[in-house]
């Protein structure tokens, strides 16, 4: 991919027109920004994490229900003639004590909180896949524009080197060498309408569109920021909003309290019932009222739940510590890339491209007055289109951290 002069002046007139300048509704692909709004709305990936936050949040609504109840029928018998035997009919329910209810729903609400940062974490990688697919897009699309400046560039050598060699300073090799130059040019223009159409099916495919689905062509790459942010000030960021973090939080509220439930397995509930008594003498039909507490023995089933919640905690709290180093670790990479490549950008625009721009007018300019080779001229020429792709590979650079780090932060930068 390569970028000439006006094409990335071009580029940057374009990122720097007011709001009110631009269009009021861009066409799908003209701008990341409708991409990801897009991908928000027809992403299978984000819908399945939607359903199954919607799922969790269901099971939740039911996580401090009672237990069904219980009818029974227990028949009493009695062979002596003067006691009536009789039937009894219960109807049982159980009442967990305690507040063991309330710390069911509150783990299953904690349950949900966790699906809500899935989802959201789904959300954000989606984003992050859109803006380095868009970046792409848009770098290929003006490589193609500067493609065919560079044929030009190459019918203009071409030419040289025809009307030298028909004044006799020349030999026919240079105009052959001229031809073979433009035939590469139009071979790297077949080579990019490849990977600008795989660039579109890509990004049709992050959206939830057909492949081939058309798409407007790209307008503008999104800001870099002028100076590199801070690590400590973007953690902080990503402690506060980061998705990821928020559902290993929730996970770690969720075991919690299922440890402090696990801890009152130990202690009783009651079960109440009450029913009709019928005896079968058709006397009138009487009533019968239980009341019954379960026994937490100690054979083992209780500690080994309150041992296997400790454990579960434990776990919760080293994932969200090691959740934490990594988004840190993470960011500064990402930072650290950030700056080179910004670095890098301002060296090449502001020193190798005038540079090799230079020395590429005063070669081609030699060799249209008959001094020098053909060779030297496309050399030259190959010279300073190398920079252009160098300053495009460091722009796609910082839109591929710029990305990352809004991932890592849960928002824009």
């Amino acid at each position: 991919m390569r970028l000439g002069t006006s094409g990335m002046l071009a580029a940057s007139l374009i990122a720097c027109l007011p709001a009110a300048a631009r269009p009021a509704d861009d066409p799908l692909g003209a701008s990341a920004e409708g991409l990801i709004a897009a991908g928000r709305q027809l992403s299978p990936a984000l819908r399945a994490a939607s359903l199954k936050t919607a799922a969790v949040a269901a099971k939740a609504e039911g996580a401090d229900a009672l237990d069904d109840p219980t009818i029974t029928d227990s028949y009493t018998y009695y062979k002596d003639p003067g006691v009536f035997s009789a039937h009894t009919v219960t109807f049982s329910q159980a009442f967990p004590l305690w507040g063991k209810r309330d710390l069911r729903r509150d783990a299953a609400f904690a349950d949900t909180d966790a699906a809500r940062g899935q989802e959201q974490a789904v959300g954000d990688e989606l984003d992050e896949k859109i803006k380095v697919a868009y970046a792409q897009y848009y770098l290929i699309s003006h490589d193609l524009a500067v493609n065919r400046e560079i044929g030009d560039l190459a019918r203009r050598l071409r030419g040289a080197a025809a009307a030298r060699y028909g004044q006799g300073g020349g030999d026919q090799t240079a105009v052959i060498q001229a031809h073979s130059e433009e035939t590469s040019i139009k071979i790297e223009a077949v080579r990019l309408e490849g990977d600008k159409n795989a660039a579109r099916a890509r990004l049709n495919a992050l959206v939830g569109r057909p492949g081939d689905a058309p798409l407007a062509e790209p307008l503008k790459l999104r800001p870099i920021p002028a100076a590199a942010p801070d690590v400590a000030a973007l953690l902080d960021r990503a402690r506060a909003a980061n998705p990821t973090l928020s559902s290993s939080n929730a996970a770690v509220a969720a075991a919690k309290t299922r440890s402090t439930l696990a801890d009152k397995a130990w202690y009783p509930d009651v079960v109440v019932g009450a029913g009709p008594l019928i005896q079968t003498n058709n006397r009138p039909v009487g009533f019968a009222a239980t009341v019954g507490i379960n026994i937490p023995i100690s054979w083992g089933r209780e500690a080994s739940g309150q041992h296997e919640a400790a454990a579960l905690v434990g776990a919760a709290e080293q994932k969200y510590e090691a959740t934490v180093q990594e988004i840190e670790g993470a960011l500064g990479e990402a930072v650290a890339a950030l700056r080179a490549a910004h670095q890098t950008e301002v060296l090449l625009r502001n020193q190798a491209m005038p540079q090799a721009e230079a020395g590429y007018r005063t070669v081609l300019a030699d060799y249209g007055q008959g001094k020098g080779t053909l060779t030297t001229a496309i050399e030259a020429e190959h010279q300073m289109h190398e920079v252009d792709l160098r300053v495009l590979q460091a722009q796609l650079d910082q839109q591929i951290q710029l990305a990352a780090i809004e991932r890592l932060i849960g928002g824009d930068l």
